[in-house]
């Protein structure tokens, strides 16, 4: 029976990406003319897309000019990323690298649902080293809305992968936000506490919480027995 594990990536595969917050100021500065920040918003699981919306809109920006430019400025913050991502000193979090080849050596298939823009996704996935475990997934470029990522990174495996069980479907991620769009989506959640969230947040949240919370990745076993 075919089973699917969906990883956010920041804060749960790998510790946050300095590089990748300072292309969203450079990015919105191009465009925008603005010295706007990541930090002007509670950007925690939110997808690249509406942060830039709403660090625009608490600039002051009019939603149709911030509209107007929104595809150029994403574009800018590809291009901002990738130039510094040779320096970027994203690393993975503890026990990460034994998880994705414990899940590997059980079949387990996986993707990525993360706000990250699509190109910035990869290149992470790249400089961590753990690109070839990732077929697909659903990023910050394809919508604002974190439950249709992941509504959109399972037809993507789907498509080389055939028909997954929605049962058999499992999202893991460190916020609230990651937590509610797999149950928006139908699917199974696992909530990890390497982000700012406490686990007893996690497991209390919007909507219910998460099926499972763990305090970190460390124990391959763990997740083992929740996802087999």
């Amino acid at each position: 029976m075919k089973k699917l594990i969906l990883f956010d990536i920041d804060n749960t595969l790998s510790v946050a990406s300095k590089a990748h917050m300072e292309a969203f100021s450079l990015a919105m500065k191009d465009v925008y003319g603005i010295e706007g920040s990541v930090w002007d918003v509670k950007y925690y699981g939110k997808t690249d897309w509406q942060i830039i919306m709403e660090a625009l809109k608490e600039k002051g920006i009019p939603g149709k000019r911030i509209r107007s430019g929104l595809k150029e400025c994403m574009k800018r913050m590809v291009e901002y990323y990738s130039k510094m991502a040779g320096n970027d000193k994203i690393v993975l979090m503890d026990g990460v690298k034994e998880l994705l080849k414990g899940l590997e050596g059980h079949g387990i298939l996986m993707g990525l649902v993360t706000g990250n823009l699509e190109e910035i996704a990869w290149a992470k996935m790249e400089r961590l080293g753990i690109r070839r475990y990732f077929k697909a997934g659903g990023f910050g470029s394809d919508d604002k809305s974190r439950a249709k990522l992941v509504r959109i990174a399972i037809r993507r495996m789907e498509k080389h992968f055939g028909h997954i069980p929605r049962e058999n479907i499992f999202v893991i991620g460190d916020t609230p936000l990651d937590v509610k769009a797999g149950r928006e989506a139908g699917i199974k959640t696992i909530a990890v506490a390497t982000g700012v969230y406490a686990k007893d947040e996690l497991m209390s949240g919007e909507g219910g919480g998460a099926d499972f919370a763990l305090e970190n990745l460390k124990d391959t076993a763990a997740v083992l027995e929740i996802v087999l």
